[in-house]
């Protein structure tokens, strides 16, 4: 990135002016949205496909097997075309995105040690781990970086909303709850669903679409105070939608995360304590006359006991932490848990899976990339003396929160919906803390060239 040779000012207008003040081409765009569209073209699908002897078996197995290696293609074009460009700026890498790629170098060496069959997949879901990355470096390393990123960024809402409308529309085919409240109370729906199947991949879950109902109402929660016109009209018409939706999926840990990152825009966005107190004293006061408390429980609870295991995760966990111990330094490669648990569960949880993959060495390099992105964020959204001023989109704080929550009984150590939703946010938050970083020393060289030198203080002084 360019350092930014400006006279000291608005911190509000130098953030948008890291490079010249011209839009970039249409093709640099689209070729970013282009990449990462292929990205969730490939999603949900996978290499197994491709291995089963008899494939294709029908166009359906075909279409999935090839659309597996779309997200390959995707981080291996991005590759490229960084390679071409000759050079590797410091803000493309430094920070979460390196720290993050470090993790998959590390957790590519023990997916080379498996068997074949089990090594072949392996490396499929490092490399797709690493092409979002690639994708997101090369937009940090585009004249324009800034453009690049926040397109991606609403890209991804876009995708994420998407997502969760066609999940609702084809709930009567592939088989789930009703969506309208129960015997006339809130917090009391139909109940949750899973589906082992649908059109040849895995089906989806009700933690699924809570996950794309969470992340769309923290985008809207987000961006209804900074668009304008019809935009602001369209967000602010999904934040109840999308609410509602999160609320009847019954995905426990995604309510906690929306509440805790919906809490953390609002305090970041310097919002009257007046109103933030007055909330808090009308939901006690719900809670404790209206018996919102008791059903909030029945509602976590899902109308049955307390489960101590979590849904069978803290077994998981014990079997993950088992099988870690038998190469804690370097792990045993992607998809670990799938190999070495029984019965090829998921571990759910990220700090865990990250173990798993790549060992301390490298899930300590995926536990400072959230550090990092902590501490980025805590630097821009709320020490910064101009932050009310910032135009920083205000949901990325939230995305951020909402997934570092989430990675307790879910995982974003791997190519899923919840790492292609989340990098983007990495990276804005990486360009904005250098293009902060930049401002400043430009401003404080300039400052220091202002002051006279000691020699002429001297000379105005014997004179």
């Amino acid at each position: 990135m360019r350092m930014l040779e400006m006279a000291p000012g608005s911190l509000e207008k130098t953030l948008t002016r890291a490079t010249p003040l011209r839009r970039p081409s249409h093709r640099s765009t689209l070729l970013y949205l282009a990449l990462w569209l292929m990205l969730w073209a490939g999603y949900n699908s996978g290499p197994w496909y491709v291995l089963d002897p008899s494939f294709p078996t029908d166009t359906k197995v075909l279409i999935h097997g090839l659309r597996a290696f779309l997200p390959v293609l995707a981080g291996w074009l991005a590759l490229m075309l960084m390679l071409g460009r000759g050079s590797m700026k410091r803000p493309a890498i430094i920070g979460p995105l390196g720290l993050f790629s470090f993790f998959m170098v590390i957790g590519l060496g023990p997916s080379f040690l498996l068997p074949q069959e089990q090594e072949f997949q392996a490396i499929w879901w490092g490399v797709a781990f690493g092409a979002p990355l690639a994708i997101l470096v090369l937009g940090l390393t585009d004249p324009q970086p800034d453009n690049a990123v926040k397109d991606l960024l609403t890209l991804s809402y876009v995708i994420d909303t998407a997502m969760m409308v066609a999940i609702i529309l084809a709930l009567p085919v592939i088989g789930g709850p009703s969506f309208m409240p129960g015997e006339g109370r809130a917090l009391h729906m139909g109940g949750t669903f899973v589906v082992n199947e649908f059109a040849g991949m895995p089906g989806p879950r009700n933690t699924g679409l809570g996950r794309y109902a969470g992340v769309a109402a923290l985008a809207a929660l987000g961006r209804m105070w900074q668009e304008r016109g019809w935009a602001r009209l369209l967000w602010i018409m999904l934040l109840p939608a999308s609410l509602y939706i999160l609320v009847a999926a019954q995905g426990r840990t995604e309510l906690l995360a929306f509440i805790v990152a919906a809490f953390v825009i609002l305090a970041l966005r310097r919002m009257s304590r007046l109103i933030m107190l007055s909330w808090g004293i009308v939901a006690t006061w719900l809670s404790v006359t209206g018996g919102l408390l008791q059903r909030f429980w029945q509602y976590c609870t899902r109308g049955r006991r307390f489960d101590p295991t979590l849904s069978g995760r803290t077994v998981a966990w014990q079997q993950g932490w088992d099988v870690f111990k038998t190469s804690p330094w370097v792990g045993l490669g992607f998809h670990a848990d799938r190999w070495f648990l029984a019965r090829a569960q998921h571990v759910h949880n990220g700090l865990l899976h990250a173990l798993l993959q790549s060992g301390l060495i490298g899930a300590a390099a995926f536990l400072a990339a959230f550090a990092a992105a902590l501490v980025f964020m805590l630097r821009l959204y709320w020490f910064s003396p101009e932050s009310r001023r910032l135009p920083l989109a205000a949901e990325v704080p939230g995305i951020l929160v909402f997934f570092m929550i989430m990675n307790a009984t879910e995982s974003t150590a791997y190519f899923s919906a919840n790492w292609l939703l989340l990098a983007p946010a990495m990276a804005y938050l990486q360009l904005a803390f250098w293009k902060d970083r930049a401002f400043r020393h430009g401003v404080a060289r300039r400052l220091r060239g202002l002051r006279p030198s000691r020699r002429l203080v001297v000379a105005s002084q014997s004179t």
